[in-house]
């Protein structure tokens, strides 16, 4: 089993009150619930990196295991993000400007990714599940 591959949207789990929880307005929340990305991650040493196609808003972020790294987002702003890999699990601990920090946490299986996202201030939590091509 290993972490990494490509991966498509299958469905998500509060992912409007998780994005309204982080101040993003519910107009755009609710648009970002509509994108069914394909994702790929790509492990090679201690470089990660996770690249998005939603075929509307794109992105591709890159870490160093171990290391604060910037990493710019969609919506102009810059998070700082550490990331780590344990076992079937690649974990990014990020801070966005205003210092509310959250986590995003990568399920790897033979069949699925499940990315759960937490926003340490508030509690709220959402799921992003994707099925392996």
């Amino acid at each position: 089993m290993s972490v990494g591959g490509t991966f498509q949207h299958v469905k998500n789990e509060n992912l409007v009150e998780y994005f309204k929880a982080l101040g993003v307005p519910e107009d755009k929340a609710k648009l970002a619930d509509t994108f069914k990305p394909k994702l790929q991650v790509v492990v090679d040493g201690k470089k990660v990196s996770v690249n998005s196609d939603s075929g509307v808003e794109n992105s591709s972020s890159t870490f160093i295991l171990g290391e604060e790294v910037d990493e710019p987002m969609p919506n102009n702003v810059t998070l700082k993000s550490t990331a780590k890999i344990d076992g079937n699990t690649l974990t990014v601990t990020s801070r966005v400007p205003n210092g509310k920090s959250g986590s995003r946490i990568f399920n790897f299986s033979d069949s699925e990714l499940v990315v759960t996202l937490k926003e340490d201030g508030g509690g709220v939590t959402a799921k992003r599940f994707y099925k392996r091509v």
